[in-house]
């Protein structure tokens, strides 16, 4: 059975340590590795956390196969979505397309060309074949607005007239979201959107930090304030609690925590501070000590121990959903948490989110998942497992969608979604600087779960 989780390990890429492996001996069931998410006590009876997304990835060796029914799975949960809705019931295959037919097809794109007339020349596919997509430069603007954001893989609804081996493109349309009735708590009580703290980097700051659990005590601001943090019942850490070590190329010169286990450590002593009457939840992020494939599991006990050891925190896989305050009478306030690593692939790529303002407009990054169904709609815009359900895909419509990674803190809505990007606890680093990124550390966005309103609290 030893040997058995070793080669699992090796093969999915982690370091088999001898902590890990008996962690995995006590937990394996059926032949399956899997990490179980902390069950946490319950230290006030007011609030409540309801954790939807399961950590059970089994460790394997990946094949053509696994890829082929990954992306056939994919398609086949847009197909279903797309053609339920009433006008895209006649939708058709690509294989059933008759010359001089009008049609509606839905497919994933296969490939992007920007002709130098203008003109885009797309390769659908579904699962009957393949054809050449024309979109012309002469269509109206809306439709022209709609092909600048384009990316590979995505699947969605085409409108146009079949030609001679030539799907001719009228209009295209994503899968989004339908408008969202939020669900709002009968009582006041508020959630705070946190994240890539940063422990053991030079940049991390730790005044700041110790400002806002100063805070969440009851020791600072005003009254209302005051009163906010003692309603404050939820406390989101969005990713990369730790700076991490070797996580790219001279990283040392960057670190005031060089060993991974003392970076934890402080981040336990730092959380351990925050008052026990508030949940505590916890999504790894590419910094962290673990894979940096999508999904990412639980951080590893034998890596981050001291923060299994507070009561009131939940470790959680990277995406995760969780209901917050669920009650007899309410179903729960939906959260998903992404730590966000594919948005830098589609900053630099989508030309309209760029012009939207990039890094500085996350809300514009969200609306453009959210359109997607999807976290991640280009295959390799995030390292992801080709896992046969695709846990990337946006399946159920959350009331907040929460990321960081990118140290930008904004607010936005997008049909009836919360968007939040979380800022961080780390000053302006040497490649951000490179980068062109224009961090705000110390800013945490807050929501009241009674009414939606969101804000941001300043803590720099």
């Amino acid at each position: 059975m030893e040997s058995e989780i070793i080669q699992r390990l090796i093969e999915s890429g982690e370091l088999p340590t001898p902590d890990r492996i008996k962690a995995l001996l006590q937990v394996q069931q059926q032949d399956a590795v899997s990490i179980p998410i902390k069950k946490t006590k319950i230290v006030d009876k007011d609030s409540s956390v309801e954790v939807l997304t399961k950590d059970t990835y089994i460790g394997k060796k990946y094949v053509v196969k696994d890829f082929v029914d990954y992306f056939r799975n994919r398609y086949t949960f847009y197909k279903n979505l797309i053609s339920n809705r009433p006008e895209f019931s006649t939708a058709t295959s690509i294989g059933r397309l008759q010359q001089g037919d009008k049609a509606t097809i839905i497919a994933a794109v296969f490939d992007i060309k920007r002709l130098p007339t203008g003109t885009i020349k797309l390769v659908l596919e579904d699962l009957t074949g393949q054809i050449t997509a024309i979109i012309s430069s002469k269509k109206d603007q809306e439709v022209l607005d709609k092909v600048k954001q384009l990316v590979p893989d995505e699947v969605m609804a085409f409108k146009g007239a079949v030609g001679k081996g030539v799907f001719f493109v009228d209009d295209l349309f994503w899968p989004d979201i339908p408008v969202k009735q939020r669900n709002l708590t009968k009582d006041e009580v508020y959630v705070a959107f946190s994240g890539d703290i940063h422990i053991g980097s030079k940049s991390f700051l730790p005044k700041d930090l110790d400002k806002f659990v100063s805070w969440l005590q009851g020791k600072r601001g005003n009254p209302r304030q005051r009163r906010i943090a003692a309603k404050t019942k939820y406390v989101a850490i969005l990713g990369d609690v730790v700076d991490g070590v070797g996580i790219f190329p001279s990283q040392e010169k960057e670190l005031d925590i060089n060993d991974i286990y003392k970076q934890y450590d402080v981040a336990a002593k730092c959380l351990a501070e925050i008052p026990s009457d508030k949940h505590i939840l916890v999504i790894p992020g590419n910094h962290d000590a673990l894979r940096i494939c999508e999904p990412q599991p639980v951080l590893y006990k034998d890596m981050a121990a001291p923060l299994y050891d507070l009561p009131n925190v939940i470790m959680l896989p990277n995406p995760s959903t969780v209901k917050l305050h669920k009650q007899d009478d309410f179903p729960g306030v939906d959260i998903l948490m992404y730590h966000g690593y594919s948005f830098d692939s589609f900053v630099d790529s989508v030309e309209a989110l760029r012009l939207a303002g990039g890094y500085d407009a996350a809300d514009k990054l969200w609306e453009f998942l959210l359109k997607r169904r999807h976290l991640a709609p280009t295959y390799g815009a995030t390292l992801a497992l080709p896992i046969e359900q695709d846990p990337l895909l946006i399946t159920n419509v959350p009331d907040i969608a929460a990321s960081g990674h990118i140290h930008k803190s904004k607010i936005g809505m997008y049909r009836g979604v919360r968007t939040i990007s979380g800022s961080c606890w780390q000053d302006k680093t040497a490649f951000q600087l490179r980068m062109g990124h224009n961090p705000t550390p110390g800013l945490v966005p807050m929501v009241n779960l009674k009414t939606g309103h969101a804000w941001q609290l300043k803590f720099k």
